[in-house]
């Protein structure tokens, strides 16, 4: 079909394709996606990607460290339990004279500073009650950035 153009026309009479009538032309055009957009798709969902596998790196790293954490509290409230276990089964007068000491958990270090003996005076700064001897017992169970620290009043209410 020759190509002509009508001047009352403002459109020109001539196919695209001489193959294919005119709407399946602009059917194959409209349809589907090209290679440039699923290029940018593709560029848009990894940088999201990447994204988020740096917050689940974040995460995996903050987990570790609530573990261990976690883990340096429950040694150190173990080694409490034993202090207070020794206190009641020996005597508030043992800790003159003896050193107490907790086993020492693999990968950890754990410190027991007993403190020296106080007699209570009353005033509402200290603890320890008016009239009675006191120790500090202050434990700490660490490991890299986690700690954790425990402080334990014993009392001799036994009469001096």
């Amino acid at each position: 079909m020759p190509c002509r153009a009508t001047a009352a026309a403002s459109r020109s009479r001539c196919s695209r394709s001489p193959a294919l009538p005119r709407r399946a032309t602009d059917m194959r055009r409209s349809s589907g996606f090209t290679l440039l957009e699923l290029v940018v798709v593709m560029l848009i969902i990894g940088v999201g990607m990447t994204g988020i596998a740096s917050i689940f790196g974040n995460t995996s790293g903050s987990l570790s460290l609530n573990e261990t954490q976690q883990q340096a509290s429950q040694y150190a409230q173990e080694c409490a339990e034993r202090l207070l276990a020794t206190r009641r089964d020996l005597g508030f007068a043992w800790f003159a004279s003896n050193t107490f000491a907790c086993d020492t958990p693999s990968g950890f270090t754990l410190g027991v500073n007993v403190g020296s003996l106080y007699t209570g005076t009353g005033a509402t700064s200290t603890t320890c009650p008016n009239g009675v001897q006191c120790r500090d017992v202050r434990i700490t169970v660490s490991r890299s950035s986690a700690s954790s620290a425990i402080t334990v009043l014993l009392a001799n209410h036994e009469p001096l």
